[in-house]
């Protein structure tokens, strides 16, 4: 394939096959990858921090919530680096600014006593509350930092603004501004769509805990991404003489036409699933001067805030017949990713039918999942998660669960050349925002 290699940048396009079937017969699938390699840093150099915590204080967050939200807060302030900032929020009906943005070690000797006077309040101003941060944070996109807001709820939006579009608007905005945002959900209450789709918009990741204990690898996650970036405003433009290629992965798209990827870490890839009619692909070939039926635009800036260019395309692909196309080889790994996209899809509309109770569409569904999870030990592990939820007919549980699967399905950073052997003992040896989980609400043993 002809792809691109500059600056510790790395961008591949790798088809399911390398050919396409002459009797336009099916889609061509195309994996990108766009591939931080690991590469050594002085000393502990990475790009500084900007954080707003965003902490629920509302009436639900009793029972040990709250207090669990303040020690991962606590314990958030400890990892930073003196060139960090970080500011906290506390919102129920009303919105407060507990800690204006300020360096590391200034949170460090306030947090704690600021903290200790919080306590479960009203309703939830969800939105305040992730706006109030943003601000905190939007003065400081200017200046070469990474500027997030890590929003925590364990209930429903019910003050204030509520509306999910309008929410997710002004997310998307402000991320292509500079202020991404995670989600952190706790517990049955909270609102999964909303929380996941702000995640989406916000160029985020989307977490979540079933119980107070379990907040802490959420945060820990947050965290340790954070500290290992090489890459953030990671963009990506496609270009071909069809326009009917497809990206089926989930991420945003800006005005201009670009799609918003995750900020990628050192040793790390982001990556995304084109799809093509084969009748489209052969047709794009025969128009491009240069026989490409597709050619992809990544632009990135590293830690020292530089942009960098990496481009990449499929090279001309030859066309063979049905026969021939069947019997080659396809890439083991692209078939990976490409099962996970569609698993992906058929855990949202298994979600859907859960939230009706049908639960025999929704075992249709993980009939489907269960075809694609051949030969894929993780996706099979998943499916016997979600079986047993369903067995329990737990439909809050289950919807979570697949709400939170799909979403790392198709968005998560993976190990550079992610192998497909799955145990959960080998996934704990990893970091921590680059392990496959096979019950994404849970931190630890049941």
């Amino acid at each position: 394939m002809e792809n691109g290699n500059i600056a510790n940048l790395k961008v591949t396009l790798t088809p399911i096959k390398a050919a396409i079937r002459s009797d336009g017969k099916g889609d061509l699938d195309v994996l990108l990858r766009v591939i931080a390699p690991e590469q050594a840093t002085e000393g502990n150099q990475r790009m500084p921090l900007s954080l707003a915590v965003v902490i629920d204080r509302s009436g639900s967050m009793s029972g040990g919530k709250l207090e669990a939200a303040k020690a991962c807060a606590l314990d958030l302030v400890k990892r930073l680096q003196p060139e960090d900032e970080v500011s906290v929020v506390v919102y129920d009906d009303a919105v407060e600014v507990l800690l204006p943005l300020a360096a590391r070690n200034v949170a460090r000797d306030k947090l704690a006593a600021l903290l200790a006077a919080v306590s479960e309040g009203g309703s939830t101003d969800l939105h305040g509350g992730w706006l109030k941060g943003a601000q905190q944070l939007a003065p400081r996109t200017a200046a070469n930092r990474m500027c997030r807001v890590i929003l925590l709820s364990d209930g429903q939006a019910n003050h204030g603004e509520t509306a999910a579009d309008r929410i997710c608007e002004q997310v998307k905005l402000l991320a292509q501004s500079g202020v991404s945002t995670t989600t952190v959900g706790l517990g049955e209450g909270f609102n999964e769509s909303l929380m996941t789709a702000m995640a989406v918009a916000g160029q985020g990741s989307a977490l979540y805990g079933d119980r107070a204990e379990d907040l802490a690898e959420p945060f820990d996650a947050e965290i340790s991404l954070l500290s290992h970036l090489a890459w953030r405003d990671v963009r990506l433009v496609a270009g071909s003489a069809t326009s009917r290629w497809k990206l089926r992965s989930d991420y945003a798209k800006n005005a201009e036409g670009a799609w918003s990827l995750p900020a990628i870490a050192n040793a790390t890839e982001a990556w995304a699933v084109f799809s093509v009619p084969m009748e489209s692909a052969a047709r794009a070939q025969t128009r491009s001067r240069q026989g490409m039926a597709l050619h992809v635009t990544v632009t990135a800036r590293d830690k020292d805030g530089r942009q960098t260019e990496v481009k990449a395309s499929l090279p001309p692909l030859p066309l063979v017949s049905a026969d021939a196309w069947s019997a080659m080889p396809a890439d083991e790994l692209v078939c990976r990713r490409v099962a996970e996209v569609r698993v992906a899809n058929l855990q949202n509309r298994a979600r859907e039918a859960v939230g009706r109770q049908d639960w025999d569409e929704a075992e249709r569904l993980l009939k489907k999942i269960e075809v694609l999870a051949t030969d894929q030990p993780w996706l099979q592990e998943t499916l016997a998660q979600m079986r047993r939820l369903a067995s329990q007919r737990d439909h809050v549980r289950m919807s979570k669960e697949l709400a939170y699967a799909s979403f790392s399905m198709t968005r998560r950073l993976t190990e550079i050349d992610e192998g497909g052997a799955y145990q959960s003992d080998m996934e704990s040896t990893k970091r921590v925002y680059l392990r496959r989980k096979d019950l994404q609400g849970r931190g630890g043993p049941v």
